[in-house]
């Protein structure tokens, strides 16, 4: 009767034992447990996350830092000039559609504008991946492995051959907590950085646009030389031919014919290096276009007037419109950052990792037991010692902070210095061209003058050479003040930071 009842209750005990209300009562009991470890962890995680970074120094403080003391911004530029707001789209303030299809042209084709925009995307990536680094990182692996046993039976004639296989999966989560700002110093570095390439870019097209224009204008420049190269070929051609005549005539020497030769042969000279330049200058072009060994661009002959004088706006206001100075200022912000990273990686750090998984065997398969494991932890790490490498990482922080804030004020004091330069060489230009062209006039006469006294015998063949060369001269001088004057107007526009279109040289 006893045994009966042991084995009633032995098998109410079993029974009890493979129900599976009692079979998950430990697991459910573990993962409650777990699941409040990590519901504490997240809290924890939300509650430390909470310390804000370190308010950026104000642009007014950026400016005092980068100027040397005794540097100031003046209220207005010293040169006289309209001090109202710079316009945009100073190309079409040239009137010439040629230099706007070029300009159009080097956009979508010039090799340079194309790197600088692969290095804008580059950092606008670098982004995603520096700020991926505040959220959890996330990963799984799965994998199996089997192997064959060849065993031979005693007393038979056969093999038996045996497989055993296991296979494993699992997840884990890793998140390091940003608690002191750490991570989030660095995106912010990251995103100055970006924002400092993209103006970096702007300016390049800035660039790029003046200096299509300028190469435009410098090619007519070297076309008109050109003609004026072989005007004085025939011009001393027909002087050489003169001196002739009157030798044959018995009423020069040949001295005479032998300074006319000379300036003749110095005039050949002259025209074989203006045709260089010429198409040197035309290469040169097509080089920035893109589409170089083309040699077809169909210079203009003749320059476009100079348009009328520009707005240059006030000092102050060259550091919120040009798109390197905003970007020299980017810079410091991200030095600014990267600063404040490396003092705070001095700071014990904090991670989360969770992990949960499935391993199955042979053996687990056979026993009808699948074995799930989940495990999560929060783990601080602590730098005690590195042999002085954080804190020297701090110090190349603040000498690179130093080093960008100098480069921030020397790029504000040269861009000063360009918008001043131009400004006077506006006046300055205007003048010389003006006189230049009266004395062009002048030598003109002259040489009218020199050659009728010539021809009657009242004059010799020297004052003839002097008066035709000061004129030649004083013509070439007239071209290249007339470029100059354009190419200056170019560059005032980009000092001032006025955009080539109808945008905003620092629209993004």
């Amino acid at each position: 009767m006893l045994n009966k009842e042991r084995q009633s209750s032995a098998n109410r005990d079993g029974a009890a034992a493979s129900s599976p209300a009692r079979r998950l009562r430990g697991p459910e009991s573990s993962r409650k447990t777990l699941g409040g470890l990590l519901m504490a962890m997240c809290l924890a995680a939300t509650l430390l996350a909470g310390c804000s970074l370190t308010d950026p120094p104000a642009h007014k403080e950026v400016v005092k830092q980068a100027l040397p003391e005794k540097t100031s911004i003046p209220p207005q530029w010293s040169s006289p000039t309209d001090a109202q707001a710079v316009a945009n789209d100073w190309l079409k303030s040239f009137n010439d559609p040629a230099m706007e299809a070029l300009v159009a042209e080097a956009m979508q084709n010039n090799l340079d504008l194309r790197q600088a925009a692969a290095v804008v995307e580059m950092a606008r990536q670098t982004v995603t991946v520096v700020g991926a680094q505040l959220y959890p990182q996330v990963g799984a692996k799965v994998g199996g492995a089997g192997t064959i046993s060849d065993t031979y039976a005693p007393g038979t004639n056969s093999d038996n051959d045996s497989f055993y296989g296991a296979g494993y999966g699992y997840a884990g989560v890793y998140w390091e907590l940003d608690v002191w700002g750490k991570l989030r110093a660095q995106r912010e570095a990251t995103v100055a950085k970006y924002q400092a390439s993209a103006l970096e870019f702007a300016f390049a097209r800035q660039s790029l646009a003046a200096t299509v224009a300028k190469s435009w204008y410098l090619a007519v420049e070297t076309a008109q030389l050109l003609e004026l190269a072989e005007k004085s070929v025939r011009i001393y051609t027909d002087l050489r031919d003169l001196v002739q005549v009157r030798q044959t005539a018995g009423k020069v020497t040949e001295l005479d014919v032998a300074e006319a030769n000379a300036n003749l042969n110095t005039a050949l000279s002259a025209l074989a290096a203006a045709r260089s330049n010429y198409s040197e200058a035309r290469r040169n072009l097509e080089r920035i276009l893109g589409r170089y060994p083309a040699a077809e661009i169909a210079v203009a002959r003749n320059f476009v007037p100079v348009p009328p004088p520009v707005r240059a706006g006030l000092p102050v206001k060259l550091l919120e419109r040009r798109p390197d100075l905003v970007a020299a200022e980017k810079q410091v912000l991200a030095a600014f950052r990267q600063q404040e990273a490396a003092k705070l990686n001095l700071l014990p750090s904090f991670a989360l990792t969770l992990d949960a998984g499935r391993i199955s065997d042979g053996l687990t398969s056979l026993l009808r037991i699948v074995p799930w494991l989940l495990h999560g932890t929060i783990g601080m790490d602590i730098p005690l010692y590195m042999g002085g490498a954080l804190r020297a990482k701090v110090e190349i922080a603040t000498a690179r902070q130093k080093r960008v804030v100098a480069s921030y004020g020397s790029a504000l004091l040269k861009a000063f210095y360009e918008v001043e330069v131009t400004l006077t060489n506006e006046s300055s230009l205007a003048s010389q061209l003006h006189k230049e062209m009266k004395a062009f006039g002048d030598y003109n006469n002259a040489v009218r003058l020199a050659t009728i006294r010539y021809r009657a015998g009242a004059g010799d063949m020297l004052s003839v050479l002097i008066m035709q060369e000061k004129a030649l001269g004083s013509q070439s001088k007239v071209i290249q003040l007339r470029n100059a004057r354009l190419a200056n107007r170019i560059n005032l526009h980009l000092a001032l930071g006025g955009g080539f279109d109808d945008a905003p040289a620092t629209l993004q």
